[in-house]
Order: structure tokens, then sequence, then C-alpha cells
């Protein structure tokens, strides 16, 4: 297992592995080609980007993609997706992954990961089994514009 940070260089093996991870059971994404690549270059593209990717001989198995923020209690590592390939899940990869990513971010200072998931989803178990903690005071709010 390789972990590597990922950047716009790292554009079309994300693609491939978004597709890969998020358009089977249980999300069923169904990207075009056009919103993929507008999606990705908008979380890796930016200033405070920061994304990680896990690599086994040399192919993208895992990604973690994300933005730093700084906040009153510490910057924060907010995660806009994380995910590995099916076929390698419940192996023990992500859970290694999310160990590597803490210890990364302990050496530049960083006090937390923050992301959000859907508690019907297998991640809500991967999350909690890895140590973060659901905060109920917090609600996320959507409305969808007419």
């Amino acid at each position: 297992m390789n972990i590597q940070e990922l950047n716009m260089e790292n554009i079309e093996e994300i693609k491939r592995l978004m597709v890969a991870i998020f358009s089977g059971e249980p999300w069923n994404d169904s990207w075009t080609d056009g919103q993929l690549h507008a999606y990705i270059s908008q979380l890796i593209g930016n200033q405070n980007s920061l994304s990680f990717g896990v690599y086994r001989d040399g192919a993208l198995i895992g990604l973690a993609l994300g933005k730093i923020k700084s906040w009153y209690e510490g910057t924060e590592y907010w995660v806009d997706e994380f995910g590995i390939l099916p076929e390698m899940q419940q192996s023990g990869i992500g859970s290694a992954f999310i160990r590597e990513i803490e210890k990364t971010l302990a050496t530049r200072g960083i006090s937390y990961i923050v992301l959000l998931t859907e508690k019907n989803l297998p991640a809500y178990d991967f999350y909690k089994k890895n140590g973060f903690e659901e905060k109920e005071e917090t609600v996320f709010f959507a409305k969808a514009i007419d």
C-alpha cells in the first residue's frame, strides 16, 4: 500500500476510480464525463485542496478528496469524497488508509477530520468503527431550487 497526494495531474485516474466506486450499489451515481470532470476539478484544483490516493501495484484503488479549513478550534480536513474499490472493501485497506491520512495531517498541525455521510449506508458503520463521532447537535439541510 502506497499513499500519495493527488492533484490535477491525477484527474483521469481519479475519474475512473470514482465511477468504479460510486456507480454501483448503494450509491448508483450516474455522472457524465463533463460533470465528473468539473466536480473533481473543483475538489482538487483549489488553493486549500488536499487529496490523497492509495495505490496498490501502481494502480489507484482508493481516494480521499478534501480541503483544509481554518476554524477557531483548529485547522480541519474536510473530506468530500472517500472510497475504496468495491472489490477491495472490507479488507482493512480503508482503515489503514484513514490511519495514514491521520498521521500525515498530524504532522501538518491539522486537528480534525470532518465529513458527512448517510446513516443508511455502509460508510456510516465504517466511519464509526474508525473512531469518528457522530455529532447529533449538527443538522444537514438541503433545499431544491425550483
